[in-house]
């Protein structure tokens, strides 16, 4: 029941048209979900890089079979 209620907020920097100095990926994400348990930035799931704030739905394969979505929120520092 924990696995479904993943979810970590990201603090970054980012220009006035929201955004990023930089980009947000995997291992930025497994460092935030580290709270909920361990993963490892392998199993975060990203097409590309996010480089704009929002709020995001990340895949997160937690087994070769079983995968969760994260709630990954990027806000400006």
């Amino acid at each position: 029941a924990k696995l479904g209620e993943l979810s970590c907020t990201i603090t970054v920097q980012a220009g006035d048209d929201d955004k990023l100095f930089g980009s947000v990926g995997p291992r930025d994400i497994a460092e935030a979900l580290a709270e909920s348990g361990e993963f490892d930035h392998k199993q975060i799931v990203l097409e590309e890089a996010i480089k704009q704030l929002g709020v995001y739905s990340v895949p997160v394969k937690v087994h070769s079979e079983v995968e969760v979505t994260a709630k990954v929120w990027v806000v400006k520092a």
